[in-house]
């Protein structure tokens, strides 16, 4: 294989991973509540089967779709919401879609 595939690939696995992450802390705040406001835990395990999903075919999502769910990923993962928080960072919203 060479360099830059090796490259890719393992930019796939943590792009991957991050997803898994994503995925397990949606469960988790489902099961605590979080999304009481949005019809109980329905919705957050709905977005975590959705982030699985775009996990598992990662490689072959297009790239607003991929930078979209990573952005995703940081945004629940890294916070903090607030002023330092990634909603705030120059740039805007996390995507540039309809809506957005």
């Amino acid at each position: 294989m060479r360099a830059h595939e090796e490259r890719a690939a393992d930019q796939l696995r943590r792009d991957r991973d991050r997803l898994t992450q994503l995925g397990v802390e949606l469960r988790h705040a489902a099961v605590q509540g979080s999304y009481a406001g949005w019809r109980g835990q329905d919705v957050g395990f709905c977005l975590a089967a959705l982030v699985d999903s775009v996990m598992r075919s990662l490689d072959q999502m297009p790239t607003p779709v991929r930078r979209d769910a990573l952005a995703a990923a940081a945004a629940v993962l890294d916070g903090p919401d607030g002023p330092d928080g990634p909603r705030a960072r120059p740039g805007g919203a996390l995507t540039n879609g309809p809506g957005h």
